[in-house]
């Protein structure tokens, strides 16, 4: 009966796509038009009953009872249609909306600067890419020696953050380490403004997100204003190895020094990583539990602001020796000779190409599994095809999840052994059993994206 009345009136859906696009009503009003009479969708993230979707519950009920009241035809059209109801009602709400984020950015920051004053010390973390995993390493090295305080999973927005600084954060921590995340010029500043930052790393910028940016310049500008709000230049890590970084330091006539930490070699296995880092000059073997490219680029980043933070190269090595993996973010599963690599939290096109390579660098039958990536607006034709390419002669097949212009422009890109599947969990994992039996590894890059 219950999951008769949700397919009937898909208040919970709307509910949740609305949630899950932050709340942004044209893409929003996007994503119902072109699945208008679609009533169940599997979503990996459960819907969040924050207070701000209370209130929206309760504005969509004013409404329709006034419809019921004065048209019974538009009444039944926002009972079966709730986005309808769900849009106006976001617009009802933007005004209180506005005072309220003013007042919790002023809240939230007379508390930070007070301890501040006491002993607390704020690090931001942002960039295209890879501020989660950097932020959980961070915060790994930081609590061996200090008390550290960091924004959990992906909390990296106004409301979110300030509610683990009210909730969490008082006099007895030493660092607040703060995802800062943005899909406008504005944003970040506004973040540092409520956290202002004493140190920041900024971990790399890339095209991800470049439908709602609109331009790489964009993007650029807006992870840059992390860089505006610390005055000493010297207190930020910046990923060095990154082109659209450094034309924006020479540009903004920026100076860095030579980066203090760097990897010189590199190995993969199904253990992890063995990494030989140079740290101001001096050479150690360190063997870690993180996999992959993208990881030793994150390891470097966190322990190059520890290196700032006063953190000797002994203390840093032991640290990372230690790290334990995170969700979802190049997870090794080992089963029996097989060893599955879990990067499925979300997929840009720098991880994407450092999967690509990490692949290229462990031994046996290897497979992909992906259904591209989400958000790149007109680059998507041709990324995908470049990606489909590098695939060429690193992997034995490809299976591509979903058949759209994503998964077609990668596999004109491809020559040899892909398939594609149906983009449903069902099919996905299906799938997933029968390459076990036949592939030493199995990549998988991005989730299955039915709710886009």
């Amino acid at each position: 009966m219950n999951n008769l009345l949700k397919i009937l009136f898909p208040l919970e859906l709307h509910l949740h796509i609305l949630q899950l696009e932050e709340y942004k009503l044209a893409r929003f009003m996007r994503w119902n038009i072109k699945n208008l009479f679609v009533r169940k969708v599997f979503i990996k993230r459960p819907l969040v009953y924050t207070q701000k979707v209370k209130y929206l519950i309760v504005i969509y009920f004013v409404i329709l009872f006034i419809l019921l009241l004065v048209n019974i035809y538009l009444f039944i059209l926002f009972l079966l249609e709730p986005f309808l109801g769900l849009v106006v009602a976001v617009l009802i709400l933007k005004p209180y909306e506005i005072y309220n984020k003013e007042r919790t950015i002023k809240e939230t920051r007379n508390k930070i600067l007070f301890l501040k004053s006491n002993k607390l010390k704020v690090i931001g973390i942002t960039g295209s890419f890879g501020k989660t995993s950097t932020k959980e390493i961070l915060y790994q090295i930081l609590k061996t020696k200090y008390r550290a305080l960091r924004t959990p999973e992906s909390f990296n927005t106004i409301f979110g953050i300030a509610r683990v600084v009210d909730l969490e954060l008082d006099k007895n921590y030493d660092y607040f380490v703060c995802e800062m995340a943005a899909y406008k010029r504005g944003e970040i500043k506004e973040l540092c403004k409520m956290i202002p930052p004493d140190y920041g790393i900024l971990t790399g910028i890339t095209t991800q997100h470049f439908e709602r940016f609109g331009s790489l310049e964009n993007t650029v500008k807006a992870k840059f204003e992390l860089v505006d709000s610390i005055k000493q230049k010297e207190n930020i890590v910046f990923n060095l190895e990154d082109e659209n970084i450094l034309a924006q330091l020479e540009k903004l006539d920026i100076k860095t020094s030579k980066q203090d930490i760097y990897a010189k070699r590199v190995e993969f296995g199904n253990w992890g990583s063995d990494i030989v880092l140079d740290i101001n000059s001096k050479e150690f073997k360190v063997r870690t539990s993180l996999f992959g490219f993208a990881n030793v680029k994150n390891i470097i980043l966190a322990a190059s602001m520890a290196l700032r933070l006063g953190f000797g190269d002994k203390e840093i090595v032991n640290a990372i020796k230690n790290l334990e993996p995170f969700d979802n973010r190049n997870v090794l599963i080992k089963q029996d000779n097989l060893t599955i690599v879990n990067n499925t939290y979300s997929s840009n096109i720098a991880s994407f190409k450092e999967t690509i390579e990490t692949a290229r660098r462990v031994s046996g039958k290897k497979v992909l599994a992906t259904p591209g990536i989400v958000e790149l607006g007109s680059l998507e034709t041709e990324t995908h095809k470049e990606l489909g390419k590098l695939c060429r002669d690193v992997f034995d097949r490809v299976v591509l999840v979903g058949v759209n212009n994503r998964t077609k422009s990668f596999a004109k890109g491809l020559v040899g052994n892909f398939e594609f599947i149906a983009d449903k969990r069902e099919d996905y994992f299906k799938k997933l059993e029968q390459l076990k039996k036949e592939y030493d590894w199995i990549f998988l890059e991005n989730d299955v994206t039915e709710n886009y």
